[in-house]
């Protein structure tokens, strides 16, 4: 295995880790300044409104937002303390903790998402065209499907 990268393979590194950082900061400053909210909040939201019912259990969120366990519930008792989110022990199994979406939180959702929806748009579709969008899709398809079957390295 090589040590270094090529000159085009650092190229489309830095590329890929500057566009989504900035694009990921774009968004977060849009639904800031539009609405007051953090891009973290709305994703919580996010999954919780796509789930059916709008539960989840902790555990299940914590995977789809990406947060480590302690920031999901640091961000998910914000959520609650607001009346967005409601949390109870998981009926089936009383060792989980589920979170649900409430009426309040699935109506700031939708206001949201007008925000992200348009930001989504505006900075990440419209830049470029159909076939680099697809182009896009596929690679980035491979890279998630390959770390999804990939065993996590020992440290």
């Amino acid at each position: 295995m090589a040590t270094q990268l090529t000159p085009d393979e650092l190229r489309t590194w830095r590329t890929f880790l500057h566009a989504s950082t900035r694009l990921l900061a774009e968004l977060d400053d849009e639904m800031k300044k539009t609405h007051n909210e953090r891009l973290t909040d709305f994703d919580v939201l996010s999954n919780l409104s796509e789930a059916p019912g709008a539960v989840l259990r902790m555990s299940e969120l914590a995977e789809q937002t990406l947060f480590s366990r302690s920031r999901l519930t640091y961000t998910v008792s914000n959520l609650e303390h607001r009346g967005l989110v409601s949390r109870k022990p998981d009926q089936q199994d009383g060792r989980g903790v589920e979170a649900t979406l409430t009426a309040k939180g699935r109506n700031l959702h939708k206001k949201l998402a007008v925000t992200h929806v348009a930001g989504i748009r505006r900075h990440f579709l419209d830049p470029i065209t159909g076939a680099e969008q697809t182009n896009l899709t596929n690679a980035l398809t491979a890279i998630r499907d390959h770390l999804e079957t990939t065993d996590p390295q020992p440290q």
